[in-house]
């Protein structure tokens, strides 16, 4: 039997990773080139005769350009916040209110979350270590340097480090098995 006092004593705060690739542009070309070997392949399956003409070029040009994504891609480390640290920033954001009512935006999260989520980011990003000057760019809603969807993940990966239940697989098996869910997000959408 394990003892329990052990596992507890050996207990970590979960954590997560979430690549942003800073060069958009690469990750477009990427794409287009991805739909035109899928269509060059589809053309030597339907006519033999081409023997996958243009695949190979296609591939390197491809591999290439993966490396430059990689390349301009910054990995943030994250943990979620211990409770009281959780609690504190939670506190310090209330929810934004007009008289007795409470933002539509702020009501599934029960904190503002325009100033909440960059400061729930940077309070669980480990790494990168950001100057302040670049956190504040990274995190300007204005800036350019982060895309609506590279913004959605960081701030979901660090919602979901924080509240949302964490599910251990019985094995490997099942999660070979078990369907998705349709989302990975256990965060609330603002309002429309």
């Amino acid at each position: 039997m394990t003892d329990p006092d052990a596992i507890l004593a050996g207990a970590h705060l979960p954590e997560d990773r979430v690549p942003v690739c800073t060069r958009g542009d690469l990750v477009a070309e990427w794409k287009r080139l991805g739909k035109e070997l899928t269509e060059a392949k589809v053309k030597a399956a339907a006519d033999p005769r081409l023997g996958g003409s243009g695949t190979t070029e296609l591939v390197q040009r491809m591999e290439k350009l993966r490396a430059e994504v990689e390349a301009a891609t910054v990995e943030f480390r994250l943990r979620a916040l211990p409770r009281k640290r959780w609690n504190e920033l939670a506190d310090a954001h209330p929810p934004r209110k007009d008289g007795a009512t409470v933002h539509p935006d702020d009501v599934g999260m029960g904190v503002n979350r325009l100033t909440f989520l960059p400061a729930l980011v940077r309070a669980s990003t480990i790494s990168p270590k950001l100057r302040d000057e670049t956190w504040d760019r990274l995190l300007d809603p204005d800036g350019e340097l982060l895309s609506e969807q590279q913004w959605r993940r960081l701030w979901r990966a660090c919602w979901n480090l924080n509240v949302a239940e964490i599910d251990v697989p019985f094995s490997v098996a099942g999660l070979l098995t078990t369907p998705p869910s349709g989302s990975d997000s256990g965060s609330p959408e603002p309002s429309a």
